[in-house]
């Protein structure tokens, strides 16, 4: 396969000139001791590299021979202190070596070189004694391929290689570092880029940024070199480190985000270590305080529960010195209605939530309650219960409970008679999110035209008023026959 330089279209007439140039170097420098005899002429690269009996050793080993061709380095790139250049021409290159740098040069220069033909280390090379350089402009080279290179890496040594590579080793020698790396196709002998300690930019490159597996793309100047066990390596000189980049991210900055994602979220999982740390002192300390809460909640539920019970109990002491029979009915309904506020306090006491209480149990022990203040009436009723479990909260069941005292109240007063049987019935019933309460007794009933706002009574403007704050639908049913029942129908909670 054949490869060009971007401007092959002046190769032959470059070849040409290169030689017109040489013969007028002899001529004008047949005196100087850095000038060629009159009968050298330019030798070619074939020539150079002939091998008849493929002993690798060249056939003219030794011989002080003239090349010309285009250099593919400038002068103290690859080695400040040593002249290390290679010479191109379309299908090969030669390297050249000497221990002094004389005339500098740039790549894409013209060069005639005389020097004797030697091998150092495996690599075949002049070893200059003299030259000249013809400067030239715009030459580049495009690079050989990787695959075409391990198909044939003997012909292209001294040429501009590049392709894609993956790192598979990396490491120091005493005189640079080199990377290790394996290219697209095969080749028997490892390829490897080194960089001498010597080079111009040497600190430019970023070694130690690259990393085993990493794919990088190269672009240098194939040599050949054979190690003291007689291994042959084929090393890529960079000339720039425009010719070492990364193919992707290299895994050292991988190895640094994802060390950073490590203390990211390291940072992130003290915060919200911190953070839950907060979180549980403060809500430590709302518990606290609700604890506190409570306590003092369920402790005024308590006093005032008892200071309900003595003002009870002063009324009935005031109760037991009163003679007038109208006082006493005035003082026993108060004793009443105390006493159902002092039983309220007693459940919210009782509760957790101290909130809300349970009104089918509240209504059961306060109806209880009530039946037992009436002696006289205590074996001749008799009490039933039909009520489903609900709640209540503080607002509705206050005066829920005074509403159910005034009612069961009047029912002993009214609705019963010493030494005859009744039945007293309490219900609680929940009805598409209300509840329904009734109280129903089996007495003589109530007039036709009865209503809570035509009496004059107490008892009746008090259970008015509190259906009105419980916002209740009123419902009065009465029976000669069979007594009369009082129905309310309100919401729960507000």
């Amino acid at each position: 396969m054949k490869h060009y330089l971007q401007n092959n279209s002046g190769l032959l007439f470059l070849t040409a000139k290169v030689s017109l140039l040489y013969l007028v170097m002899m001529l004008s420098f047949s005196q100087s001791a850095l000038s060629q005899n009159k009968s050298d002429s330019l030798w070619s690269y074939s020539t150079l590299r002939m091998d008849a009996n493929q002993d690798d050793t060249l056939d003219y080993l030794g011989s002080t021979v003239t090349v010309g061709g285009i250099v593919n380095t400038a002068s103290g790139q690859i080695h400040t202190n040593n002249l290390k250049a290679f010479l191109q021409n379309e299908h090969t290159g030669f390297p050249l070596f000497s221990k002094d740098i004389g005339a500098s040069f740039e790549v894409g220069d013209s060069l005639v070189v005389t020097g004797e033909l030697q091998n150092y280390d495996g690599m075949n090379e002049i070893y200059v004694e003299s030259y000249r350089v013809f400067s030239e402009v715009d030459k580049t080279f495009t690079p050989v391929s990787f695959s075409d290179v391990a198909d044939k890496p003997e012909k292209y040594i001294g040429m501009l290689v590049g392709g894609t590579a993956k790192i598979i080793d990396k490491g120091k020698v005493d005189n640079g570092k080199y990377l290790e790396v394996s290219t697209e196709g095969s080749i028997d002998e490892p390829l490897v880029i080194y960089l001498s300690n010597f080079h111009k930019q040497f600190n430019e490159f970023d070694f130690e940024l690259l990393s085993i597996g990493d794919k990088v793309q190269v672009k240098g100047i194939l040599g050949r070199y054979r190690s003291k066990t007689g291994a042959i390596y084929y090393p890529i000189y960079l000339r720039t480190p425009a010719g070492l980049e990364y193919a992707g991210v290299p895994r050292y900055y991988f190895s640094i985000g994802i060390g950073a994602l490590v203390v990211i979220l390291l940072a992130i999982g003290a915060w919200i270590v911190s953070l839950r740390q907060q979180v549980d002192h403060k809500t430590e300390r709302i518990q606290e305080s609700l604890d506190e809460k409570d306590v003092l909640l369920r402790e005024i539920h308590h006093r005032v529960k008892n200071n309900l019970s003595i003002i009870s109990g002063l009324i009935g002491l005031q109760l037991d010195s009163t003679e007038d029979e109208k006082a006493q009915d005035v003082l026993k309904d108060s004793q009443s209605r105390i006493q159902s506020m002092a039983l309220i306090h007693d459940k919210l006491y009782q509760t957790e939530s101290l909130s809300d209480i349970q009104l089918d149990n509240y209504l059961h022990e306060l109806v209880e309650a009530i039946h037992g203040t009436f002696t006289e009436y205590s074996s001749d009723v008799e009490l039933k219960f039909d009520l489903e479990p609900a709640d209540i909260d503080i607002d509705h069941v206050i005066p829920c409970g005074l509403l159910v005292n005034e009612l069961v109240v009047n029912a002993f007063k009214h609705a019963f008679t010493a030494g005859q049987k009744g039945v007293l019935t309490v219900s609680l019933k929940k009805i598409n999110g209300k509840v329904e309460l009734m109280v129903a007794d089996n007495g003589p009933g109530l007039p036709d035209d009865f209503s809570f706002g035509s009496g004059e009574s107490l008892g009746s403007m008090l259970i008015q008023t509190f259906a009105t704050q419980l916002e209740a639908e009123t419902e009065i049913i009465t029976d000669g026959e069979s007594g009369a029942a009082f129905k309310f129908t309100f919401a729960l909670n507000k």
